[in-house]
């Protein structure tokens, strides 16, 4: 049977911001020490645990990163076979939607303004990016994911090889997975973030890394 090529999709970890729940994007931010520990333990049970089946690390060939320096030190920790051999491409389209008015500003603090009801899936952000726009940027990291696939699948569909890793950001990285899934870009709300009871979400899915334990 033909394995199919696969795509990561990581999201940075902690920052000051993040923690506080304050929305960040073009404003460069580093990792906290759980920020770095969070990658790291991402690093250990997903893609350096020879015991876990649903990751394999070597069939990784490129990368995709954000510009973003808390996407970059997420990267640096996370640890891949021949990881000196794997072309890695910091692609502008990944970094986070462009908050404009509200960057570094949580949304409990918007709604408690004139602007009670603001929603970013259906309203964008005042001098920043709209929905649309954040998915047009998706839409060509899409494009180039695809066609290193089927260049894979063209040339080489019996070897090894073929996989990305994209490291990206919270609002962009659930736009490019309802993009990937042909879906329109505000079906990206669905996927994580328990904000409130109106707006229910997937959290987490078939989550099986805690079942595992690297070798010793």
């Amino acid at each position: 049977m033909v394995r199919l090529p696969v795509v990561y999709l990581v999201r940075h970890g902690e920052t000051e911001w993040s923690k506080n729940g304050k929305h960040t994007s073009t404003t460069e931010l580093e990792l906290t020490a759980k920020g770095i520990e969070q990658a790291r333990d991402l690093s250990r049970f997903v893609f350096e645990n020879s015991c876990q089946d649903f990751a394999d690390p070597t069939n990784i060939s490129k990368i995709y990163v954000s510009p973003r320096k808390r996407a970059q030190q997420t990267l640096e920790n996370v640890k891949l076979p021949n990881r000196d051999q794997i072309l890695t491409e910091t692609d502008p389209n990944l970094a986070e939607w462009n908050y404009g008015d509200y960057e570094g500003i949580t949304t409990h603090d918007i709604h408690s303004t004139i602007y009670a009801f603001w929603d970013i899936w259906r309203d964008g952000c005042p001098n920043g990016e709209t929905i649309q726009q954040v998915s047009n940027r998706c839409d060509h990291v899409i494009a180039k994911l695809m066609a290193l696939h089927a260049s894979h699948m063209d040339h080489n569909p019996d070897g090894p090889g073929g996989d990305v890793l994209v490291v990206a950001h919270s609002h962009l990285l659930r736009i490019l997975a309802a993009r990937w899934l042909n879906l329109s870009p505000n079906h990206g709300r669905v996927l994580g973030y328990d904000r409130s009871m109106r707006d229910p979400v997937i959290k987490s899915w078939n989550v099986t890394s805690h079942l595992f334990q690297k070798n010793t």
